[in-house]
């Protein structure tokens, strides 16, 4: 990885010229044209904020919680099948008109009237779950003492572009992006463990998305790094800009 470089992430995201909305979210770093490109043709990192949670659910009520929450039975039983380091996305119904901060038609997470989506990583000993905060809400209510919120000590970025899995490699993390929607890594950073995953949350941008789970006291380390190695910051605006002319596309 690359050598430390110093700030918290408020800071560099300030440095760097981020309009925030009133959750601390950066919206824009001044130049949503360009931040768009990137996410188009290079890579972008983005804070995905607290519309997104972060959750580990393990133990034997994983597949009536995930279910009470609005997944298909089916669906989960074939995920917690698969091996640890990789998982799949799921559509959670049930949770129409939230769909998460770009997923969902904003930063606030005001959904578009379909279902939800989140994307859920075998690990060792349980599951590793991104979702909408409603969604996630769900899930830890049905779950109780089997659900943990990660995100209240972890912060979710995500990297977005057709070269994301270049970077990751040049970070020296393999087998991600080879993998399916879910497959997932654990490299050391700072001395804290990070996850690099596929993910497959944004049903509008399944091809080069790579969410990175760190521990908030290196999350500003992390996202520099990637800066350095050729992230552009990017907001949430230029992401919801690429979901939307998805959806007209697909109209």
């Amino acid at each position: 990885m690359p050598d430390t470089i110093e700030g918290d992430l408020e800071g560099l995201q300030e440095e760097a010229g981020a309009e925030f909305d009133d959750d601390g979210v950066p919206l824009n770093y001044g130049d949503v044209d360009a931040e768009t490109t990137a996410l188009d043709e290079g890579v972008g990192i983005v804070d995905r904020g607290p519309a997104w949670r972060l959750l580990r659910l393990a133990g034997p009520d994983a597949v009536p919680a995930l279910v009470a929450a609005g997944a298909a039975e089916a669906d989960v039983r074939s995920l917690l099948a698969l091996a640890p380091g990789r998982g799949a996305a799921l559509s959670f119904v049930g949770n129409e008109g939230e769909g998460g901060d770009e997923s969902g038609g904003g930063a606030t997470g005001a959904g578009t009237g379909g279902p939800a989506h989140a994307t859920l990583h075998v690990m060792d000993g349980g599951l590793l779950i991104v979702a909408p905060a409603t969604t996630a809400g769900r899930v830890a209510d049905a779950a109780g003492a089997s659900a943990t919120r990660l995100d209240e000590r972890c912060v979710l970025l995500t990297l977005i572009g057709p070269l994301a899995g270049d970077l990751l490699k040049s970070a020296g993390v393999v087998g991600v992006m080879e993998g399916d929607v879910g497959a997932h890594a654990t490299f050391g950073f700072e001395g804290r463990p990070v996850v690099a995953a596929r993910g497959g949350e944004i049903p509008e941008i399944r091809e080069g998305v790579v969410n990175l789970v760190a521990d908030e006291g290196v999350a500003g380390l992390l996202w520099a790094a990637m800066v350095a190695k050729g992230a552009r910051e990017c907001g949430t605006e230029s992401v919801e800009r690429v979901v939307e002319r998805a959806r007209a596309r697909a109209r």
